[in-house]
């Protein structure tokens, strides 16, 4: 179970002179079970004298009756809330005139999908606190998904990288591994990882694909969490530079992964090597070799990092075009029945979510109802599954 929590700590509701806060039902997706605040914090606030108001919801991870007893009035109508709270994005007929909201509403980089929602904000006299902008005094982030994102992202992928195998003729242990919503609770997916983890080290991976490579971009709390579930595979991390050796040579017995940090692809455009701290203040002075280097060894893409609109893109559309040509496949030789991969790589799972960022070709955010899509590179478009 995945919550996404915030604390509110009682100066900072005094400062605001918040008398009444409420908590709304969450409505991006029917499979939406997260809440912005639990029944323990909500206990808190009601004893310091604040009123909370819960929109009913029986698809809440939270049961009504825990915040209830919490001293929440459970009620539909939230009107008389000065804050109301959420995690994913009000829809535009729900939003109410002259409040203040939290929630994340993925505006901050002008995304073209969600600037309709910013315009309705505007024109309502809606003041908007988004989780994203939320930052301490060393200018870290306090409220984000960070590993659980990370833990649901590489789950889900590898349940796609199964239907992806067996439409291209493989049956594999990853056709075991179903996605992350369907599971109760973390260890329920870690095991079904651990169940196809087995499988793979008793040599249940046809020969004819070869070596799998996962590759991992960025260190923080995204990529950790990604990592945690990879490790529960049969693996060996490798260097990015060794990379293409085990993508060709490898055993089939495990995984390999490598993670990918900034001074591993980004150069300065004039040389010099990479510098962190002008990087961060001038990124537009570098250039990526991600798509020449480390993209082309790649099986399994894990893309966690956090992407600046002037910042340097990992793979372009041009990219996307020439690591989908056909690849070389020096292993054993291959029939009907046990074809050869089209291409190095498979699938990319962009935890990212930004349209149009590090990853240009993909301009869409998926959604659990419809959680892959099939990118043509040819003709730049991407088809949902």
């Amino acid at each position: 179970m995945i919550i996404m929590a915030m604390i509110i700590h009682v100066h900072v509701v005094q400062a605001m002179i918040i008398m009444v806060l409420a908590i709304r039902r969450e409505d991006a997706s029917l499979w939406e079970r997260r809440a912005p605040l639990s029944p323990q914090q909500i206990r808190l606030l009601t004893k310091k004298g604040v009123k909370v108001l819960v929109q009913p919801s029986n698809r809440r991870a939270y049961p009504m009756q825990a915040y209830l007893s919490a001293g929440a009035h459970i009620q539909e109508d939230i009107n008389d809330a000065q804050l109301i709270m959420g995690v994913k994005q009000v829809p535009i007929d729900k939003l109410l005139p002259n409040k203040t909201y939290t929630f994340f509403s993925h505006t901050i980089k002008a995304q073209e999908a969600n600037m309709p929602l910013l315009d309705a904000i505007l024109e309502r006299n809606i003041r908007l606190i988004d989780y994203e902008k939320l930052t301490d005094d060393k200018g870290q982030r306090v409220v984000a998904f960070g590993k659980w994102a990370g833990v649901a992202g590489i789950i889900n992928i590898f349940h796609g990288l199964g239907l992806r195998l067996l439409a291209l003729g493989h049956h594999t242990p990853f056709m075991h591994i179903a996605p992350a919503h369907n599971y109760r609770n973390s260890s329920m997916a870690i095991q079904a990882i651990r169940d196809a983890g087995y499988e793979i080290s008793m040599g249940m991976m046809p020969r004819s694909m070869g070596p799998l490579t996962v590759v991992f971009t960025g260190s923080g709390n995204v990529s950790q969490g990604a990592q945690e579930i990879f490790q529960e595979l049969p693996h060996e991390y490798v260097n990015p530079s060794d990379l293409k050796e085990v993508a060709l040579h490898g055993s089939i017995n495990k995984l390999y992964g490598t993670v990918v940090s900034r001074d591993d692809h980004f150069q300065r455009k004039e040389g010099g090597g990479f510098d962190p701290e002008e990087f961060e203040n001038f990124p537009e002075r570098y250039y990526s070799t991600f798509a020449t280097k480390i993209a082309p060894y790649a099986s399994v893409i894990v893309n966690g990092i956090y992407w600046a609109v002037n910042s340097p893109k990992l793979l372009t559309i041009p990219d996307a075009k020439r690591l989908l040509q056909p690849s070389s496949t020096p292993w054993l030789p291959v029939s009907e029945g046990t074809p050869s991969l089209p291409h190095r790589l498979l699938a990319l799972c962009d935890i990212s979510a930004d349209p149009g960022g590090s990853i240009e070709f993909m301009t869409e955010c998926t959604t659990i109802d419809t959680p892959f899509c099939l990118y043509d590179a040819d003709q730049h478009q991407n088809s949902e599954r």
